[in-house]
């Protein structure tokens, strides 16, 4: 199994970048292998940016979803925040046979030992979350953050597409 563990401080932007790359395999064909229907996920993930870009109050859902991505399961995990919710989202995407999984982690304490002892059993690619600094003193920034987290995603499904083409 390859882990690309999106890495970051909190409330950088992670899950909201590996939501973006989420709707672009959903908008790419993929369909979804969990509970939810394709219809239902799309329009969960586009009210949250709605609001998101909009400033508005809305309240963030983490998301743990298998893709059908061209034949292949690719798994997308946003709570990173703890081993417990780490190592319960890579047991369910081992147990459900994905070849390909993203997580949102925070780039200290015990996710990365965890992460580490992965690494010795699994390909595991460590991803820097892009972050502009500063931002939160900057209300009409959002905008721009919005752009910064679609290139990551981007980047993310482009990873995403080698490892299926591999």
């Amino acid at each position: 199994m390859i882990l690309y563990a999106l890495e970051a401080k909190d409330n950088c932007g992670k899950s909201t970048t590996l939501k973006k790359l989420l709707l672009h395999l959903l908008e790419s064909g993929a369909a979804p292998l969990t509970d939810v229907s394709k219809s239902q996920l799309k329009a969960r993930l586009l009210a949250e940016r709605r609001a998101r870009i909009s400033g508005e109050e809305y309240e963030t859902q983490d998301i743990t979803a298998i893709l059908d991505v061209a034949g292949t399961k690719v798994g997308i995990a946003t709570d990173g925040s703890t081993p417990e919710a780490t190592g319960d989202a890579v047991n369910f995407f081992r147990d459900s046979g994905c070849k390909v999984c993203f997580f949102a982690v925070r780039s200290k304490g015990a996710v990365q030992a965890m992460l580490n002892e992965y690494a010795r059993y699994n390909t595991v690619y460590r991803v820097e979350k892009a972050v502009l600094f500063g931002a939160e003193q900057f209300p009409d920034c959002n905008r721009y953050i919005e752009e910064l987290n679609a290139w990551q995603a981007s980047r993310l499904y482009d990873f995403c597409q080698s490892e299926l083409n591999a």
